[in-house]
Parts: structure tokens; C-alpha cells; sequence
């Protein structure tokens, strides 16, 4: 129940933020943690945390709301009766590194010393993305935060892929490494033999895992959407390389 109030949390501290500014909503974040972890989080009634994925939940939720405030624009005068100016065009999702959003998520410190103290090593082998911030930082947080429910995870890899129409984002927290040698490993499925992982997310993201006797897989799919190789894709206009189709082994 705990991590369902946090991952609703998430959601509210970002519309707190975007509608009401930086000072309610790091308002809304403190009073939040400290209710979550008041009410649902053993022992009850203390603000004390007993459990480790408790204690890496409200890392994980503190460093989003954290990325929020500093990634939220100045606050504007509202202008009544503005004129439409012509030739305005918005302007385009950003281009974001996987790999960036990946380190500013890891990069809390109670995260960090958390993941030290289990010696869990993060491997990861992320592409360019066009959306924006805000959302790369909750689909990694989320992934993440459930994968490090596992107390026995000992490794957590994020990777890529792609099948027509749709791009995979895999995460995956294996409970053995180095995994053996000349045995199969499932590495993906179809969604028909997986378990749907239940994510506050847009209705174009869709998740599914499954345990492949030595972890956890996560399989993300992004519909319509394509993630672009880094070493691939040139950032001027009509000078990009075709993006690359990864092949994905399924069972």
C-alpha cells in the first residue's frame, strides 16, 4: 500500500508543482513522505523506517520531487488578453539521454548509499529518447523503485530494443551475476505470457514482467514511439541516419 500512496504521490506533487510553484509543492512532497511513512510504512505511527525498500521508496520519491522543483520554469505574470502572435510554433519534445535521466535518479545520495550497502551493481545501455523530462524520470524512478523491492537483486540492467511499431525498454533485476555460461536465458516475451505490471503511467506505455529463474524482467513498451541509438542519430535536421531495428529474443 505504501508504494501505491508514493506512486500516486509522484503524480500529485507534479500538478502541485506545475499549477501552484516550487513552494507548495516542496510542501506537498515533505508532508506527503512524512504521512506515507507515518501511516503506511512499518513500525506504524513512527517516522522511523525499519524496511530497506521502504527506505529506497522514499529515496526514490524525494530525488523525483527534488528533480521537480529544479526542473520547473520560472513562475510568469499571467498576461490577460494576449494576442495570438503569428508564426509561433511549439516547440518540439526535447531529445533526452536515457543515460543522463538514468544518472540524475541514481545520483541521490540515499540512493547511493543504499544500493553501496546491498552492493548492487547498476548496468545500463540506454539510447536518446524524444520526450520530456518529467516523464523519462518517473518511468526510470518507478521501474526501479519496484525492481529494488527484490532482496535479492544484486544487479539491475537497463536496455533497449525494438519490434515493428513499438520500442521496448527492458529492466531487469537479476538475483544472480555473472549469470552461468551455456545455459538459456530468457531475455523477453510476448505480452500474452506475462504479468502486467500496474504503473501510474500515459495510456501509450505499456508494462509487463515476467522471472526468468534467475530475475525479474520488466519489459516497457512505448507504442508509436521510437527511441533513437545515440551513435546513430545526427542532430541536424534531414541528416539523421535511419534509426536501428534491434532484434529481441523472445520465447
Amino acid at each position: 500500500m505504501s508504494y501505491v500512496a508514493l506512486a500516486v504521490g509522484t503524480v500529485v506533487v507534479q500538478v502541485f508543482f506545475a499549477l501552484a510553484g516550487r513552494l507548495t509543492g516542496l510542501s506537498v512532497l515533505a508532508i506527503w513522505s512524512a504521512a506515507t511513512a507515518y501511516f503506511l510504512m512499518p513500525p506504524q505511527y513512527s517516522f522511523r523506517i525499519s524496511n530497506a525498500g521502504d527506505l529506497a521508496a522514499i529515496a526514490l520519491f524525494g530525488t523525483a520531487g527534488l528533480v521537480f522543483a529544479r526542473t520547473l520554469p520560472g513562475a510568469k505574470r499571467p498576461i490577460q488578453n494576449q494576442p495570438d502572435l503569428p508564426g509561433r510554433k511549439p516547440t518540439p519534445t526535447q531529445l533526452l539521454d536515457l543515460e543522463t535521466v538514468l544518472s540524475d535518479v541514481t545520483s541521490s545520495p540515499h540512493l547511493c548509499d543504499h544500493l553501496r550497502r546491498r552492493q548492487i551493481e547498476v548496468a545500463s545501455c540506454l539510447p536518446r529518447f524524444r520526450c520530456s523530462y518529467i516523464d523519462a524520470l518517473r518511468i526510470l524512478s518507478n521501474a526501479l523503485d519496484t525492481v529494488l523491492l527484490d532482496p535479492q537483486v544484486r544487479r539491475v540492467s537497463f536496455n533497449f530494443g525494438q519490434r515493428p511499431g513499438v520500442s521496448l525498454l527492458f529492466v531487469t533485476g537479476l538475483r544472480a551475476w555473472p549469470l552461468p555460461l551455456q545455459k538459456t536465458i530468457t531475455i523477453g516475451r510476448i505480452e500474452e505470457d506475462c504479468e502486467a505490471a500496474e504503473w501510474p503511467w500515459p495510456s501509450d506505455l505499456h508494462a509487463t514482467w515476467f522471472d526468468n529463474e534467475y530475475g525479474r524482467v520488466y519489459q516497457i513498451a512505448f507504442r508509436g514511439m521510437h527511441l533513437v541509438d545515440v551513435g546513430r542519430t545526427s542532430d541536424s535536421e534531414g541528416d539523421a541516419t535511419p534509426e536501428r531495428e534491434l532484434p529481441i529474443r523472445m520465447s
